[in-house]
């Protein structure tokens, strides 16, 4: 938020300077069309001089100069008519009609005023109201007590802050005093069908943001669903409820905050349309990087993994549709959405740049939001096809390969940069005899519960992985030995005060630990198999330790 302001003024001082380098464009253009009607037939000429009409078209739109981009646009339509006609059409007419666009060009020059400025939208994102979110707070309202003590266990034993309430009258007033995160609202109440429903639309009918409110209910027809979304129901559970997927539902609601920022190249020859797009994807919280030069762009996305590949399609040495190919080709990056911004609104060859590879297709001049809203929907659908292929099913964390590619990854960057890295591995204790005594099912809540603890816990940039079965790893970036061992004691202690349930039977669970950190071991092999040696020991030293490699007699003090 705090960078805001200098966005804008970065974004009028681009406006300002561009505006400079107007007449420099048109003069370019009108020498271009000098040398082309010199040699009519040198098709070196002629793609310059197109080029050239087509950036000025597309950059003078985007920073509010509407006649030069539309006279710009002329005129690059016309040459491209040129290109693309069966015979000659370079008749007295033809040369007629362009040396007026451009002679009107270098009169719109002469009358360029101040860029019109693109209102900003409103933010997507709801800003939480003062003083009332402050943790992963949830209310359960319920008439059923029974219902209510057993789900309440049961959520709390995920990491939940869990306030229960078998009366309407109750939750009330404790929304008077606190808002939680989400509320889990019973349909029916009493002999009232849907008063959970009508409850919670009075409630939302004198707020300015709507409570997030998940509805459970023993009814499943289409009616009540229906009434269920119109009060801002984010999803719905018929009884008996399944723990599990309720928690999976909490947990992709609370944790919307953690999601990293969207990482963009954008790949545009003209320097002032690359800079206005990033500017307008960074105040929207994203992050990127520019090559102005397309044959640049491997290395861009060696060192810059993108999300989302932004691309303008004529530029010079290698064209959009050109480049899109060669990146479809390589593994590492055949996934990555491609969309093509560009000037160009023939519907055919958009077609046709969406066949050689692309995703989507924006026409030049694009409004700031519109970018931005483009951008966004590709990213989170990509996003999330790419969460489905590298995570496991379970949990939602990496899979074993995934987490061994994060490894590597952070480890480059890590010696990139001169920093340290810590890997962990745990396991949990004695998983063996929770699934024989409580069952298979209460043995996955134990592994979720575990996941969705270090989730809350960890930084946004920590990778957590399922290594399989019961183990687990953790990566921890710009963190040494010490204070990786430090960490990990911690959610180790935490998860040993976690209450499990089966059956309403309560039972608790603790993990074994090995840690492993660079750079006294440097390839992410040897950080794998000294990380799992110390889990060995820390496992032949009693369990629930936390012991680091290479491990002395302190791993074993502080049980």
């Amino acid at each position: 938020m705090s960078e805001k302001p200098d966005i804008q003024a970065a974004l009028a001082a681009l406006k300002e300077g561009f505006a400079k380098k107007i007449p420099a464009k048109i003069e370019e253009i009108d020498l271009g069309w000098e040398r082309l009607q010199s040699a009519p037939e040198d098709k070196e000429i002629f793609d310059n001089l197109h080029r050239q009409a087509h950036t000025l078209a597309g950059t003078a739109a985007t920073y509010g100069f509407e006649e030069i981009g539309q006279l710009s646009k002329e005129i690059e339509s016309m040459l491209q008519s040129v290109f693309t006609a069966d015979h000659d059409v370079w008749t007295e007419k033809s040369v007629h009609d362009l040396q007026r666009l451009i002679d009107n060009l270098k009169e719109g020059e002469k009358r360029i005023e101040k860029p019109v400025s693109h209102a900003e939208p409103e933010p997507e994102e709801m800003p939480s109201e003062s003083g009332e979110i402050t943790h992963r707070l949830i209310y359960l309202v319920d008439d059923d007590v029974d219902f209510l003590n057993t789900m309440e266990m049961q959520i709390q034993s995920f990491g939940y802050d869990v306030h229960a309430f078998s009366e309407l009258a109750q939750f009330d007033r404790a929304l008077e005093q606190e808002i939680p995160e989400v509320v889990i609202m019973d349909v029916m109440f009493g002999d009232s069908p849907r008063a959970g429903i009508e409850h919670v639309t009075h409630i939302n009918a004198g707020r300015k943001y709507p409570l997030k409110t998940v509805f459970v209910t023993g009814s499943q027809d289409v009616l009540t669903r229906l009434d269920a979304v119109r009060a801002n129901g984010l999803a719905y559970f018929p009884k008996p409820v399944l723990v599990e997927h309720l928690i999976d539902e909490l947990d992709r609601i609370t944790h919307k905050c953690r999601e990293e920022a969207f990482r963009i190249v954008i790949v545009d020859d003209s320097v002032e349309q690359s800079a206005f797009a990033a500017l307008s994807l960074q105040q929207a919280g994203m992050e990127t990087r520019e090559a102005n030069d397309p044959l640049q762009l491997l290395n861009v996305l060696a060192e810059f993994p993108p999300d989302l590949i932004l691309m303008d399609i004529y530029m010079p040495g290698c064209n959009g549709l050109e480049l899109s190919r060669v990146v479809r080709q390589m593994e590492a990056y055949v996934s990555i959405p491609i969309v093509f911004l560009s000037a160009e609104n023939d519907l055919k060859k958009q077609q046709g740049a969406m066949n050689l590879g692309g995703d989507d297709f924006l026409t030049k001049p694009v409004e700031p939001w519109y970018l931005v809203s483009a951008v966004t929907s590709r990213v989170q659908r990509g996003r999330m096809i790419r969460r489905l292929a590298e995570t496991d099913g379970l949990t939602g964390l990496l899979t074993h390969t995934k987490s061994k590619e994060r490894l590597e990854a952070e480890l480059a960057r890590a010696k990139r940069e001169n920093r340290a890295l810590s890997f962990a591995m745990l396991d949990i204790d004695h998983f063996k005899h929770v699934n024989d005594s409580y069952g298979h099912p209460a043995g996955d809540r134990v592994l979720k519960s575990l996941a969705n603890m270090f989730k809350q816990h960890l930084r946004p940039y920590d990778t957590i992985g399922r290594y399989g079965g019961e183990e687990f790893v953790v990566i921890l970036p710009n963190t040494d030995v010490r204070m990786a061992k430090v960490i990990m004691d911690k959610l180790r202690v935490m998860f040993s005060e976690i209450s499990h349930f089966s059956d309403g039977v309560p039972f608790c669970c603790k993990f074994s630990c090995g840690v492993a950190a660079y750079p006294d071991f440097d390839t992410g092999a040897v950080l794998n198999d000294e990380a799992d040696k110390a889990l060995y020991v820390a496992k032949k030293g009693g369990r629930n330790l936390v012991v680091t490699a290479p491990h002395d007699s302190q791993d074993f003090e502080g049980r």
